[in-house]
């Protein structure tokens, strides 16, 4: 979740190919994990209601090394040659001859095969269509259906194949409350600040100048460095004004406004009227990311203060 969070995306799709379905957002986080590990550990988020499952497709599987990495071939009923075709079937009337209209051209005219005849199109009737076999001649309604698998090259029909469902998964309502009352995310960010050195407090107070106590979502201090952040899942203007309220009374090195989303023209305006950084869940640049750069950033320009 905390992941999630931090890229600004909210699901988990699936992705095809030879190695069969695979989540490549969560390879990188469990690098130690197979396919069907993380696909245990996905329908476990879904059974404890963290995860929602949205049926996309089904896919054919190798049974013998478990690719998606399938095609399907018609075959001859009965002499399996896969050289067939869809044949459009005619009679001609005057001799009665049945054959696919193929079988007719000769250039550009029709030629009865059995009677040698001129055919017209008043002179045949149209009866259907079937597959024919250019290997043994027969002719059938419906080919027989095979599976090559372009792994391992083995070759299965119907009965072998493994016929798997492949899910979207997405936040159910109950992780979404979570994430907008914060307690998920804290964590993340926290974390990223804690590696800087930084003594943090989640959901903490502190005493202002006018001696009255504001709490925030998250409290880093290092030295004499102090950070406050509040978070939110949609940035509003009076999420933007409340803070600086607190900013104004305790003075801190940064404050910060996290969200999930991005702010509008007049909310990243208001925000830098105000002195506040709003660092959202981009998609692009992660949170941590974000916030590490502007720790970077705070660093260099007090170490040039101290040096004037």
């Amino acid at each position: 979740m905390r992941h999630m969070v931090d890229r600004g995306s909210y699901s988990i799709t699936p992705k095809i190919d030879a190695k069969g379905v695979t989540y490549p957002d969560l390879a990188g986080l469990y690098p130690n994990k197979t396919e069907t590990e993380i696909g245990e550990l996905l329908q476990r988020l879904v059974e404890n209601s963290v995860l929602n499952a949205k049926l996309l497709d089904k896919v054919i599987i190798c049974p013998t090394c478990a690719s998606a990495s399938v095609n399907s071939k018609y075959n001859c009923p009965r002499c399996s040659s896969f050289d067939i075709a869809k044949a459009s079937i005619i009679e001609h009337i005057r001799c009665g001859y049945i054959g696919s209209i193929e079988k007719f051209h000769k250039g550009e005219q029709l030629i009865c095969p059995k009677c040698k005849g001129i055919v017209t199109e008043v002179d045949y009737r149209k009866i259907g269509s079937s597959f024919e076999c250019n290997s043994c001649g027969s002719r059938f309604e419906a080919p027989r259906i095979s599976h090559k698998c372009n792994s391992c090259d083995d070759v299965f029909t119907y009965r072998e194949a493994k016929y798997e469902p492949i899910f979207d998964f997405y936040l159910s309502e109950d992780t979404k409350r979570n994430l907008a009352g914060g307690r998920i995310p804290l964590g993340s960010i926290a974390s990223v600040l804690k590696k800087q050195g930084y003594d943090v407090g989640i959901k903490a107070d502190l005493v202002g100048k006018s001696g009255a106590t504001h709490t925030f979502d998250i409290i880093a201090r290092k030295g004499e460095q102090l950070i406050v952040a509040n978070f939110t899942f949609q940035p509003k203007e009076e999420d933007i004004i409340g803070l600086f309220a607190k900013k104004y009374d305790i003075d801190p090195t940064l404050t910060l406004l996290i969200a999930l989303s991005p702010p509008s023209r007049e909310e990243e305006a208001v925000s830098k009227a105000y002195g506040v950084q709003i660092i959202f869940s981009s998609g692009l640049t992660p949170v941590g990311e974000q916030i590490q750069k502007l720790l970077d950033k705070e660093t260099s320009s007090s170490e040039v203060d101290e040096g004037r």
